[in-house]
């Protein structure tokens, strides 16, 4: 279990990290110029409310580095802790994978109606959702298999 762990949490280290590409500035860039190296997917693991106190006092409980912290001591930690972290690294693998479909399948069609939509917060999602009528079928599928599709306002 713990080799499991490490090795799930390394592998997801790309996906928590904070993005190098600034997403201030990409007015009229198309979506893969848009979007970060490295996404930031945040979740929160609960059930590690004791370990969390000991071992990582001070950090912000819903934040990734939490998560890190709680790692690092892996040996340490309950089972119930180390089952929590798997069940969130899981749901960033799943988040980092509905992204990456869903830029993949919608790509052509942000290109074409949200080229100087802003990245973030569900924009180029309620960019899409505006140009329903006009966007493709596969970016609709993808959006809404994976949930994004409530994202957008």
């Amino acid at each position: 279990m713990l080799v499991l762990l490490k090795r799930t949490f390394i592998a997801l280290l790309p996906c928590m990290m904070l993005s190098s590409v600034a997403l201030a500035d990409n007015h009229g860039k198309k979506l893969r110029e848009k979007m970060p190296e490295e996404m930031v997917i945040s979740v929160s693991v609960s059930g590690c409310d004791e370990e969390a106190k000991k071992y990582c006092d001070g950090i912000d409980p819903n934040s990734n580095k939490m998560m890190l912290c709680l790692t690092a001591y892996e040996d340490k930690l309950s089972a119930r802790c180390k089952r929590n972290i798997m069940e969130a690294a899981m749901a960033m693998k799943m988040g980092a994978a509905a992204i990456q479909y869903s830029a993949r399948e919608c790509e052509a069609d942000a290109d074409k109606y949200c080229l100087d939509v802003k990245p973030g917060e569900g924009r180029i999602v309620s960019c899409i959702k505006k140009n329903e009528a006009k966007v493709s079928k596969a970016c609709i599928t993808a959006l809404k298999e994976t949930g994004l599709w409530d994202m957008g306002r």
